[in-house]
């Protein structure tokens, strides 16, 4: 009697276990392992068929527009910019070398004609699509109380509408694509270039602009749109060998993350630690879970909560971020953690040499892209044979990182000798300089051509806060 009753129960148990599994399953619901990292549960973008991927974009090449529309675009989510603009929606390639569809947003003169294309790379720093480009420059507003993104929901896209300005000024077209993709990535390694390179196959190939691939093309990008504009010259040569680039300008691109980490922490823009250790997450569940057991409770909360929000918004949330406080064992150790190691490698120096000439600019006091992993990415393009120029800002020397940013200054006192090479790349039909010219330079703003070249740039920058024409068509 005892081993029937045992039987019995047992037989029981088996088929209370069968019956639960077979209503959690009918109910979608999906246990996760024991120990298996709870998910991050993002805030839902807002509803637009847009940015829904056709069943067929396997079948469409890289390049390819899925759809297009027109489209207004404002300057700091505020200004309404007089430009004419559509957004295409295209096919690209995603993280894992699957089909992947992002968008582009595309601006020329108004009732202009363009030759050329500039592609500026945004800083959107960010894994939420309302921090990308294609929304922050045409939708939403700097503070929405209400939004869970908030509540300073400003994309930095908005901002840097400010800077991309210069191409319209030039009579070029100018486009701003979501780098991220698709899945709004950052930090991801290769996949950025793919998307600015196939969002410069559909500029040029949307009938509207009668562009095509002969058409001279420039990049630029500051900090994460740096980023983006470093793999997209060394994806370059084998990904979209067609394109004629003339060249490549950016600055503070972080590509060695390690330095990075430690020179920007407890700074006023610590909050971007947080922020990219998110980012990676996001990539990578192996680094996630790493990383997860080596954060304090509330470091996790504070690198959690990042995936919530833009930039500006998490960096306000994260002044003087202390990773010492935030990690339950030493960052040294921290850093040797086979996932969390192979990840960071991962979005480093690559040693994949460009084709397409580059001028670099970098606070020598960087505290986000500390110098030291510029050298190194420079060095490494330099040793390959690529032609680079490249200027070590001397200003601001001896910053306290607590009170101020070098970060935060280069952007600006670079930006006129930046735009200022661009253009002569883009107006020039020789061939590119050879070898790498490396200099300390007090301030590349300071050079003359640098300073007039700003001074045309802050004519268009004012444009664009009070609606009136940028541009007068295309130029020699």
């Amino acid at each position: 009697m005892a081993k029937l009753t045992h039987g019995f129960r047992k037989f029981v148990r088996r088929g209370a276990v069968l019956v639960v599994a077979t209503v959690v399953a009918s109910a979608g619901v999906v246990i996760a392992p024991a120990n298996a990292v709870p998910p991050i549960v993002e805030p839902a973008p807002p509803a637009d068929s847009f940015y829904d991927a056709p069943a067929d974009l396997a079948d469409m090449k890289p390049g390819e527009i899925v759809r297009s529309r027109p489209t207004s675009v404002r300057s700091l989510q505020v200004m309404p910019v007089n430009v004419d603009a559509w957004q295409l929606a295209y096919r690209t390639t995603g993280m894992d070398g699957v089909p992947d569809m992002t968008v582009t947003t595309v601006m020329v003169p108004r009732g202009k004609k363009p030759t050329k294309l500039l592609s500026y790379q945004a800083a959107s720093d960010s894994t939420l699509r309302v921090c990308q480009a294609s929304y922050s420059l045409t939708k939403g507003g700097p503070v929405e109380l209400g939004n869970p993104s908030g509540p300073l929901t400003f994309g930095m896209p908005a901002a840097e509408m400010l800077f991309a300005s210069a191409g319209l000024n030039e009579g070029w077209a100018v486009a701003m694509p979501d780098h991220g993709g698709g899945d709004d990535r950052f930090l991801t390694p290769r996949q950025p270039g793919w998307a600015v390179l196939d969002g410069i196959r559909a500029v040029e190939n949307f009938s509207r602009l009668g562009l095509n691939e002969k058409t001279p093309v420039g990049l630029m990008g500051y900090s994460g749109g740096a980023i983006a504009s470093s793999w997209t010259i060394e994806e370059q040569p084998e990904y979209a060998p067609e394109l004629n680039i003339r060249g490549a300008a950016f600055g503070a691109p972080e590509r060695d993350l390690e330095a990075s980490l430690r020179s920007v922490n407890t700074s006023l823009l610590a909050g971007l630690i947080p922020l990219a250790l998110s980012a990676i997450g996001k990539d990578s569940e192996p680094f996630r879970k790493a990383l997860d057991g080596a954060l304090t409770r509330g470091g996790r909360d504070r690198v959690n909560e990042t995936r919530r929000h833009c930039m500006p918004q998490n960096v306000v949330s994260n002044l003087w971020f202390d990773y010492r406080v935030n990690l339950s064992k030493p960052i040294d150790d921290v850093l040797k953690i086979p996932a969390i190691r192979k990840a960071i490698d991962e979005r480093g120096v690559s040693g994949r040499i460009p084709k397409v000439p580059a001028y670099v600019y970098n606070g020598i006091t960087e505290e986000v892209a500390p110098i030291t992993g510029t050298d190194k990415l420079v060095n490494s393009y330099c040793r390959g044979g690529a032609s680079v120029t490249y200027r070590r800002e001397e200003l601001p020397p001896n910053p306290v990182p607590q009170l101020m940013t070098t970060h935060g200054t280069v952007v600006i006192t670079g930006a006129g000798g930046a735009i200022d090479w661009i253009k002569q790349r883009m107006n020039s039909t020789g061939p590119a300089p050879k070898g790498c010219d490396i200099r300390d330079v007090l301030s590349s703003g300071l050079e003359p051509a640098a300073l007039q070249t700003f001074g045309q740039s802050i004519g268009a920058i004012i444009a664009t806060l009070v609606n009136a024409p940028i541009g007068a068509g295309p130029r020699p």
